[in-house]
């Protein structure tokens, strides 16, 4: 039987205050932590740790789907990490893991790793100035957020990896892949399933070069990608919100996209499977 992801909301999130990101990132949080303590498919965790003159939690999620047999796919799942202080991309994963909790067989297949708020000093004021999370990362500081995330790339080997950002300057949705066949099979036809809610670009999905020089040159820039020894590569995507819209337009086209991805995605490795 298949599923068809209806793209029905789980009840209203708060969305950011001016001048009030972090209490807003937490609301959102705490509602996921909250269901993560009645569900047995959605598990929660914080990682504690300290930088810049602060304590602070690291999110993480996790969320089992029904299993078919075999071994689960991995999907990671980024949001916060460069985008003004933008709630979209927690909002959007916020938003489908909620679904996904209630609706099982939405996430059939796979093992979801969700981290929504990979940079927090975005929305919480360090008490001594850090550099930009991907400086940081493509420099290998020993803060404590630079070491979990690239521990959690390491240990988990994603199949696949999601990235949800804002573009502050845009006015339509865009996309980002290293695969002609992903962005083909995958990707466009969840663009195309924007375009029914929200404006798109007249080229919605750009191929971005996929060999190991361009990904050492990603990874030292410090994009939030696999590292280069990890075999074999997975899928890598980002997604882009165009910061002129509104941010409920915003918020729906990235949880739209992100359901339609992980459907086209499992359909696409279950017909490579039959061949």
């Amino acid at each position: 039987m298949t599923t068809t992801a209806s793209h029905t909301f789980s009840p209203a999130f708060p969305v950011e205050a001016p001048g009030d990101g972090h209490s807003a990132a937490q609301e959102l949080l705490e509602i996921l932590f909250e269901a993560s303590s009645h569900s047995e498919s959605l598990m929660a965790t914080r990682h504690r740790t300290r930088v810049g003159g602060c304590d602070f939690d690291i999110p993480k999620f996790m969320l089992l789907g029904q299993r078919a047999g075999g071994k689960p796919i991995r999907i990671g799942l980024f949001a916060g990490i460069n985008d003004h202080g933008s709630l979209d991309g927690v909002a959007a994963i916020s938003r489908m893991l909620m679904q996904t909790e209630l609706q099982p067989a939405l996430a059939r297949d796979f093992a979801i790793f969700a981290y929504p708020l990979v940079n927090v000093f975005e929305y919480r004021t360090a008490t001594t100035p850090l550099e930009a999370f991907e400086r940081r990362f493509a420099n290998e500081y020993p803060d404590g957020d630079v070491r979990f995330f690239r521990s959690e790339l390491r240990k988990w080997r994603f199949d696949a990896m999601l990235t949800l950002r804002t573009d502050p300057r845009a006015d339509t949705f865009r996309a980002t892949v290293r695969s002609e066949l992903l962005a083909e099979e995958v990707v466009l036809p969840a663009l195309a399933r924007v375009g029914r809610v929200a404006p798109i670009n007249s080229r919605p999905v750009r191929v971005r070069p996929g060999d190991m020089r361009s990904r050492l040159a990603d990874y030292a820039d410090g994009r939030l990608t696999a590292p280069p020894e990890v075999r074999p590569y997975p899928f890598e995507a980002e997604l882009f919100a165009p910061g002129t819209a509104s941010q409920e337009l915003r918020i729906r086209g990235l949880f739209v996209a992100v359901h339609e991805i992980l459907r086209n995605y499992r359909r696409l490795l279950a017909h490579a499977s039959d061949l």
